[in-house]
């Protein structure tokens, strides 16, 4: 969210603006050195509302391109409200004007819109910076305060999930036949993955990628030919990150919305784009008449993640025919 900090140009515009009418009410009468006070505190105003405008345009480079295009956005309205200021006070019969010349009161307007300008850069530049600042603080407390959540949860449950995992690997040395032993061992991989990435903040994409593959078999058993997935990804971007289980909630997503049945199938497109840089799932669309009550983290969850860790923005676009979700793909 931008913050302008109005309260904060008018009480500087103020000062400002007090102090050239204490410097000219010696060379001007009461009524001249009040209009003069007008012009001043509009001007004043004006250019604070222009670099708070310029210095939070994320689309522009460094703050030095920043205070240079503040500094001719500030001459430019120093020059419009001098000749605003001037046309009105003629009307008024104020006291006459470019006694020094029109190109020596054009150099001064221009130096004082400079002057004015690189003092409310100077400040709007504290201010930007101490918000910054204290954006990145609260948003480390949040994650220390998530990531302490979490590992005294991991402790109420360090027992049974073990316990599960090893009853895995004794009723698969039970079995037999190779389709359910199959299935345990999948079931296995998941859920060693779930533990061993728990409180990971980041995970290879190979990772992630095998996770997603056994969680696809388990939900291939279950959906059979009614669920198809093609993945498409090159061995050269296996060592990208990006959070854990950010697939899967995808293929969790698309499955939980969508219709899954023999005669549609519901298919599952993973690829990553040419330069590696964004992971693409997209799914056909054809959303359940009854939408069940989701119970999952969903795309706020993997949102919210990436803004956290990396502060990137994944991108989610919707047609008549599918769903494409594109999230970012970190190299460390």
């Amino acid at each position: 969210m931008k913050r302008y900090y109005p309260w904060t140009g008018f009480i500087i515009s103020i000062f400002i603006a007090l102090l050239g009418y204490v410097l000219r009410s010696s060379r001007e009468d009461v009524d001249a050195s009040f209009f003069s006070f007008i012009g001043s505190f509009c001007n004043a105003y004006f250019c604070w509302l222009v670099v708070q405008w310029i210095i939070q345009i994320d689309k522009i480079g460094g703050y030095l391109l920043r205070c240079f295009i503040a500094l001719a956005g500030c001459i430019a309205v120093s020059l419009f409200v001098f000749y605003i200021k001037q046309e009105f006070g003629s009307v008024h019969n104020k006291a006459p004007v470019f006694k020094l010349g029109v190109r020596a009161m054009s150099y001064l307007l221009v130096t004082r819109g400079m002057v004015i300008g690189g003092f409310l850069f100077f400040i709007a530049y504290l201010l930007r910076i101490s918000e910054l600042s204290q954006r990145s603080r609260i948003e480390n407390e949040y994650l220390k305060r998530e990531n302490l959540n979490a590992r005294l949860s991991l402790l109420q449950e360090q027992v049974s999930p073990h316990f599960f995992f090893n009853s895995l690997g004794t009723l698969r040395s039970m079995i037999s036949d190779a389709a359910p032993r199959l299935f345990i061992q999948r079931l296995s991989d998941v859920y060693r993955y779930l533990l061993n990435n728990k409180m990971a903040d980041l995970v290879t994409l190979e990772a992630e990628l095998d996770f997603s593959l056994a969680y696809l078999h388990i939900l291939k058993e279950r959906f059979e030919d009614a669920l198809q997935f093609d993945i498409n990804i090159r061995d050269q971007w296996y060592p990208r990150k990006l959070p854990p289980m950010t697939l899967q909630m995808l293929i969790e997503n698309a499955v939980k919305h969508n219709a899954v049945d023999i005669e549609t199938p519901l298919t599952i497109c993973i690829e990553t784009t040419g330069d590696g840089n964004w992971l693409v799932v997209v799914n056909t669309l054809r959303r359940r008449s009854s939408m069940e009550e989701s119970v999952g983290t969903g795309l706020n969850n993997i949102r919210e993640r990436y803004r956290l860790l990396a502060g990137k923005e994944i991108a989610v676009e919707e047609s008549d025919q599918e769903f494409k979700v594109c999230v970012p793909l970190i190299v460390q």
